[in-house]
């Protein structure tokens, strides 16, 4: 019984300590940037393959692409969204290409092809 005391006293006197040190971090944040929805941009990517297939109608590319280093990738041949159709135009069957992409949401999008 006395054990069971002193250990909910414990953790009752801690938790506060647990929710300061918590908060501690936030201050350096700026929330108003993060009140006007603005994120951080997100990391880009690049990646030097073959075009494989492409699907204007849905938007997409399909490469056999090389490493990909900054994401720890190994050579594959994987589908991409295209969301500029503009670059549709520099993406043709069994091209060799080398893209910028970058990830929003669960899709990896090219922004840019060379």
């Amino acid at each position: 019984m006395k054990l069971s005391t002193s250990l909910s006293l414990i953790l009752a006197l801690s938790a506060p300590g647990f929710a300061i040190a918590q908060s501690g971090d936030m201050k350096s944040m700026d929330m108003g940037k993060m009140a006007e929805g603005t994120a951080p941009k997100a990391m880009r990517h690049q990646a030097t393959g073959v075009v494989k297939a492409v699907d204007p109608v849905k938007g997409t590319v399909t490469l056999a692409h090389g490493p990909v280093k900054s994401l720890q990738w190994t050579a594959m041949t994987m589908r991409f969204a295209v969301k500029d159709k503009t670059l549709f135009d520099q993406l043709t069957g069994d091209k060799k290409v080398t893209v910028e992409f970058v990830k929003q949401d669960v899709d990896y999008v090219v922004t840019a092809v060379k």
